[in-house]
């Protein structure tokens, strides 16, 4: 397997790249360009087998980014960023389910706070979009929500029957729940 070099400098360029890219993946398809190019060591022109032999890498690995290579030159070794699935809500329905999770539920709902299998059923309900739990999750994160939020108190909590609760029982239980823990006198 022979390369022509679409520009003189290349060799020099590729043997640069080599010498200073961190990623190992991207090193690997310089080195794969550089060895189909040069040659290794004194024989100038090597089978794609022993070009990936030399780099540790499949004859598939050689041919894509030889080929890469040939077609648009060096800047084709950087392979171009994937874009990943579309989102299924769109901005405004994002805004209205982040004004829904400010909200709180509704009292008639009969819970104190949702959870990540609640809003999986809600959101199908609102939106008509069915996520996996773990897509529930990433969602709340890329929103800016967190799934840790402190414990929810139930609606028919009396804050005045609490605190004196906790004035008169709390604080002599805690005090005195342990036995002193003996230290050793050596």
């Amino acid at each position: 397997m022979k390369v022509d070099w679409k520009d003189a400098s290349d060799a020099q360029r590729l043997a640069d790249l080599v010498a200073t890219t961190p990623g190992a993946k991207q090193r690997d398809r310089y080195r794969v360009v550089l060895i189909a190019g040069r040659g290794l060591g004194e024989r100038a022109e090597l089978e794609r087998e022993e070009i990936a032999a030399a780099v540790d890498r499949s004859r598939q690995f050689v041919d894509q980014w030889v080929g890469r290579y040939r077609r648009g030159g060096i800047d084709a070794l950087v392979p171009k960023r994937q874009r990943g699935a579309a989102k299924r809500l769109t901005d405004e329905q994002e805004a209205q389910l982040c004004a829904k999770l400010d909200a709180g539920p509704p009292p008639e709902e009969g819970i104190a706070a949702y959870n990540g299998p609640i809003l999986r059923e809600r959101i199908a309900a609102w939106f008509g979009q069915l996520y996996s739990l773990d897509g529930v999750y990433k969602l709340l994160h890329r929103l800016g929500y967190n799934d840790l939020m402190p414990r929810p108190r139930h609606p028919d909590t009396d804050p005045a029957a609490l605190e004196a609760f906790k004035k008169t029982n709390c604080p002599s239980v805690w005090l005195n729940s342990r036995p002193p823990t003996p230290t050793s006198a050596s």
